[in-house]
């Protein structure tokens, strides 16, 4: 048996900042995962992932953006790696949709500078991308992508060179608590910690059984188009388009295999994480090229590569962060519903300062489980 301070479950963006933050502060930590990440099993794979402030969803994440980035920032000093590269944001949409007036609301809100393009003025501002007369842009010059097995690997690495542990089996991790210690079974080994932190993405409902709340899994789908223009490359932005038939976004050519291009909506529901289907889904496929043909003109039909990955969706879509109902030294991050890998260091700050009972330096009270008993998110 292996004694620990806290065991933390589930080392993929989330879970591995957590081993960074608690074993940088001096905490015996050990991370378990079922796969040695970064691995491509579960929702932190795909390359990049956007990263921007005027936060369309709620205004009340733009605080934890703030300490996001200045932990990607500070990730790059320790391993002198470029992870975070700020090539701005197009959004693109209805003026009376969902996603202009929730970037407005939150630039409104924390004044954070943007740039407004009118429908027709799109094209002449970046000639790789159209849009409908009656459709605005907006531009966030700060906002960019993060590399995403880079990232991860990153935190890892600082968090084994701080004292961390992982441990990798095959097999699903058991946990038990007496209400006061925790026992982890994982294969044959068994652990031990006075606190634990269950990071698990797709796999949170099972572990997380007691909650109440349902997690919804989704197969979503990602696609890599070929690419032969500069107007997807160098000096690029990386794109959010609403449209009626789908919210789409995607990146600048990053590699040989052209843009990376897909559908934020949508994706057909997963019973078992373990039996992802892999294959692709032509309905799907079609809706990216439809929308590829009339807002990214100049792009290619050519497919290079296509991979899935899960959406952990909670019941209203914001991330759900909070201690265990009935074990106060268990806490989780769940439900992150697509749009949480940006956010890592600044959950990994939170829960840290939750498992260690130290006053919050960041306001998360919002993503707590409070809220599905009386409803406080618009």
């Amino acid at each position: 048996m292996q004694k620990f301070d806290v065991i933390v479950i589930g080392c993929g963006a989330v879970g591995s900042a957590t081993l960074h933050s608690l074993a940088s502060a001096g905490v015996n930590v050990v991370g378990i995962d079922r796969y040695y990440p970064p691995h491509d099993k579960g929702s932190s794979h795909g390359q990049s992932r956007i990263i921007r402030q005027a936060y369309f969803e709620h205004p009340d994440y733009v605080p934890l953006l703030h300490e996001a980035y200045r932990g990607w920032i500070e990730l790059q000093e320790q391993t002198d790696q470029k992870l975070l590269h700020q090539v701005g944001l197009l959004q693109v949409g209805p003026v009376d949709g969902f996603l202009i007036p929730g970037v407005l609301a939150s630039a409104a809100a924390h004044q954070l500078p943007l740039e407004r393009i009118s429908g027709d003025a799109i094209q002449n501002c970046f000639p790789g991308f159209r849009a409908e007369r009656e459709m605005v842009g907006l531009f966030e010059k700060q906002a960019g992508y993060l590399l995403v097995k880079e990232s991860i690997q990153a935190y890892l690495d600082c968090a084994q060179r701080a004292g961390a542990k992982i441990h990798i089996h095959s097999d699903p991790a058991h946990w038990q608590s007496n209400g006061k210690t925790i026992r982890v079974e994982s294969g044959t080994e068994v652990f031990c910690a006075d606190r634990l932190v269950i990071t698990t993405g797709s796999w949170s409902g099972h572990l997380l059984n007691s909650l109440g709340i349902e997690l919804r899994v989704v197969r979503k789908h990602v696609y890599w188009i070929a690419n032969e223009s500069a107007k997807y490359r160098d000096g690029s932005p990386v794109f959010f388009f609403e449209t009626p038939r789908g919210h789409f976004y995607g990146f600048p050519q990053l590699d040989h295999r052209g843009i990376k291009v897909a559908n934020h909506q949508g994706g057909e529901e997963v019973t078992n994480p373990d039996l992802l289907n892999t294959s692709v889904d032509p309905e799907d496929q079609s809706r990216i090229h439809a929308f590829l043909r009339k807002f990214v003109p100049d792009i290619s039909e050519k497919v290079t590569d296509h991979q899935v990955c899960m959406y952990t969706r909670s019941p209203d879509g914001h991330f759900i962060v909070d201690r265990h109902p009935e074990y106060s030294h268990v806490v989780f991050a769940a439900g992150l519903s697509g749009h949480g890998f940006k956010f890592a260091p600044a959950l990994a700050c939170a829960i840290a300062d939750i498992i260690s009972d130290k006053e919050l330096k960041l306001p998360v009270d919002f993503l707590s489980t409070a809220r599905f008993n009386n409803s406080t998110m618009a």
